[in-house]
């Protein structure tokens, strides 16, 4: 790597760079091994190791190049349709949504919380 650091990535130090996608390159011990890591910004991917010399760095940056990295998509969350559908009406036996009281809350609840207080006695 004579000519610099490549395109799209800063030099933080000597020992580490980082890539405008966040991937980063650095030169450290990584479960017990010294080396250069190619570290994605996906956790799920793993991390790869190269050598701990100049051309370590530079088979990183190479290996960076060629997409070894492949991101995956991620698809959406489940959890955001059940937000959706907490929001919507409470909806009654029949489908309808269910009967507001002058007051906005369900008539069905009131029912419920007098027979409630009758069995108390």
């Amino acid at each position: 790597m004579a000519s610099g650091v490549p395109k799209g990535w800063d030099k933080e130090s000597d020992k580490l760079f980082i890539h405008e996608t966040g991937v980063r390159i650095g030169r450290q011990t990584y479960k017990g091994k010294d080396g250069w890591y190619l570290i994605p910004v996906d956790l799920d991917t793993p991390v790869l190791e190269f050598e701990p010399t100049p051309e370590g760095r530079d088979k990183a940056f190479e290996a960076f190049g060629k997409g070894v990295l492949v991101t995956k998509v991620k698809k959406a969350r489940p959890a955001a349709t059940k937000k959706a559908a907490a929001k919507a009406p409470p909806k009654g036996e029949d489908g309808e949504e269910a009967a507001k009281g002058e007051d906005g809350e369900d008539e069905d609840e009131d029912d419920e919380k007098d027979d409630d207080e009758g069995d108390e006695a």
